[in-house]
């Protein structure tokens, strides 16, 4: 992957970026859909004023906060955020506690520090990344309000939150659900001015948010998004959020093709609805979003997946880290050289295990192999050898199971024989 340019000569702590070289790495669920679930009270929050400040748990309940990153790391997860998504000196002052942003940052990050260090091993090293979302703000609009803020003021909101995160112990910073890629520059500038004051530098991970039509809210498209990316000193570049992982497919199929960084893939789990409770509720049940997550590396080759918004169980992301477990990008990037040399294709399927041993299955096929390889006929092929009974899915994806692991080798066999390999 290609160095970030322009502080390249300072010292890196790298082992994060180590770990994406050997593997694709499985993010945490949703904080915010987590916390709804233990029904908190207005003086969990720390009054009624802050009641809905989910950061601020970090200082007033920070039982529930290392819960529910023990609960994500328990089942296979390698990376979680920290409870800081809007957690910069601008957002915290909206809630009346901006003389909080060191004290809530660094609590944080010590708080997904501990949870980590207690499932690390040698083996398996788990990490924190630091949480930065949006200031709220959208520099780039001609809305009177919303732009009438200084590239300096948003890079200085950015290098105090990442200050204080990096302070706590957090191994990548994590800017998420942007949606002016302006002020995603803004970020990047205050985490470059905090790294030559620091004399070191941590990994910068950047992630926008797209709608159904590909663009981001102010109509930057992904090909742009990511040209302003690629120029900048990021070491990971992707998207999060969004509509979810059916939207993301033609995006993450660009990225996977053009860009030189490490990618992310962090979607909801589809539209969230109101249930009128005062609850966000996400439609996609875990097992199709684990399959659907699962069959991302297909497509880029390695990198960063998740289950996100909505993903409260925990069977989806422990299916999914399975699923994803011991592929490397150079192991992708073998099969799918592979499949197009010997078998003229573009196929890849994968076989993961669950805990009762049974076999899990994801085909993909090239958009554009489609009408001469169904995903959908050829998982069948895979899943009678397995034992299952069928399958499903769309043309170019389709996921099956059965009870027989110890016929995954078999069922590759036989899916390459049905495509003539």
């Amino acid at each position: 992957m290609a160095i970030p340019r322009r502080l390249d000569s300072l010292p890196l702590r790298s082992a994060y970026l180590d770990a994406l070289a050997r593997g694709v790495l499985v993010y945490d669920g949703a904080m915010g859909t987590s916390i709804q679930g233990y029904h908190l009270t207005p003086a969990d929050f720390g009054g009624t004023s802050l009641e809905g400040c989910n950061d601020h748990l970090v200082l007033t309940r920070p039982d529930v906060i290392q819960a529910i990153h023990e609960s994500f790391l328990a089942v296979g997860c390698d990376v979680v955020e920290t409870c800081t998504f809007q957690s910069t000196p601008r957002r915290l002052e909206e809630w009346g506690i901006g003389e909080k942003v060191e004290a809530v940052n660094v609590s944080a990050a010590r708080l997904a520090r501990a949870a980590c260090d207690r499932y690390a091993t040698s083996e398996r090293p788990r990490f924190v990344a630091g949480s930065i979302g949006p200031t709220g703000m959208l520099p780039s609009s001609s809305d009177p309000v919303l732009s009438k803020v200084t590239f300096e003021e948003l890079a200085w909101n950015y290098r105090e939150q990442a200050r204080a995160l990096i302070a706590g112990g957090v191994d990548v910073l994590l800017v998420e659900t942007a949606q002016d890629i302006l002020e995603v520059k803004a970020a990047v500038a205050g985490f470059g001015a905090l790294f030559r004051e620091l004399g070191f530098r941590v990994p910068v991970q950047a992630q926008v948010t797209l709608d159904t039509s590909g663009r981001m809210l102010l109509g930057t498209d992904v090909a742009s998004a990511m040209t302003t990316l690629e120029a900048l000193p990021v070491d990971v570049i992707g998207l999060n959020c969004s509509t979810g992982p059916e939207h993301m497919r033609e995006p993450v199929r660009y990225l996977s093709q053009h860009a030189t960084r490490w990618l992310s893939v962090i979607p909801n789990a589809g539209l969230p609805l109101n249930t009128g409770t005062g609850d966000a509720v996400y439609p996609l049940e875990p097992g199709p979003m684990a399959a659907m997550l699962g069959a991302v590396p297909l497509a880029m080759g390695g990198g960063t997946a998740r289950g996100d918004d909505g993903i409260i169980e925990i069977n989806g992301i422990k299916l999914m880290a399975r699923v994803l477990k011991g592929i490397s990008p150079n192991d992708l990037k073998g099969v799918v050289d592979e499949g197009k040399a010997k078998l003229g294709s573009g196929v890849v399927a994968l076989v993961g295990l669950n805990d009762e041993g049974r076999a899990g299955l994801i085909v993909g096929v090239t958009g554009d192999l489609t009408s001469r390889f169904n995903a959908v006929d050829l998982v069948r092929v895979g899943s009678a050898v397995l034992g299952g009974k069928g399958g499903g899915g769309r043309p170019d994806m389709a996921q099956a199971g059965g009870p027989d692991a110890s016929k995954a080798e078999d069922a590759l066999a036989a899916i390459k024989a049905a495509i003539g390999g």
